[in-house]
């Protein structure tokens, strides 16, 4: 391994002619990627450069994901279990099945609805599998009965949570976004950003779960 240069936040803003609140909003929009020692943040130069070769700001997790589902071809399909890796299994007892495609994408999609406990009660639950992995699982708002809202937290490609303070990414813009724990309250209810939608609303529920996998695959390549 050659020799690793390691930049604080400081020495990382005044290289790019920046701030360090401006450094600290690029890494949380994940497109610096930054670590920490202890509470201090470490940026390295290869970080730095990859994100001048991105396009800097304009990156945002590039390929883009997708902000409206284009072609969703869904059927109604018999209930099913799925066993999650840590051996429990769950039972969906309403299920769609079918495609997404928009020309450069192409996922096999199946949607389980059910009803699991999540901040301390038993809630309406939806999962997004996209071929053949969970992707993406809403649970039903506080007043899921009245108004039949459901939610979902939004990760970001550098694989955190979308915290209040920070910028909506483009890929969810114009969709309902919200504190989850402004429409889940509970026990352990996530107090970062989320995507809410309609239970009926299947184009925005999948629109979701297309967009956490181009980020998740966009990571693992």
């Amino acid at each position: 391994m050659g020799e690793l240069k390691v930049y604080t936040l400081k020495e990382a803003a005044d290289l790019l002619r920046t701030d360090n609140q401006t450094i600290l909003d690029e890494v949380d929009a994940g497109n610096i990627d930054a670590f920490k020692i202890g509470k201090d943040w470490r940026i390295t130069a290869d970080s730095i450069i990859d994100f001048i070769a991105k396009g800097g700001s304009n990156y945002a997790g590039k390929p883009a994901a997708i902000k409206a589902v284009s072609k969703l071809d869904l059927h109604k399909i018999p209930a099913f279990p799925y066993t999650w890796p840590g051996g429990e299994t769950e039972q969906y007892n309403e299920a769609y099945e079918g495609t997404y495609e928009d020309g450069k994408f192409h996922y096999e999609v199946k949607i389980g609805i059910g009803e699991r406990e999540a901040a301390g009660k038993m809630r309406k639950r939806v999962t997004v599998f996209l071929n053949g992995r969970p992707t993406v699982e809403f649970a039903g708002a506080d007043d899921f009965d009245k108004d039949g809202l459901l939610a979902s937290v939004i990760t970001l490609p550098n694989k955190k949570r979308l915290k209040p303070h920070q910028p909506i990414p483009k890929e969810y813009q114009g969709f309902d976004i919200r504190r989850y724990d402004s429409v889940v309250t509970g026990p352990r209810a996530s107090t970062t950003m989320a995507l809410v939608s309609r239970i009926d609303d299947l184009d925005t529920i999948v629109a979701h779960a297309v967009n956490r996998a181009i980020y998740r695959d966009e990571i693992e390549k």
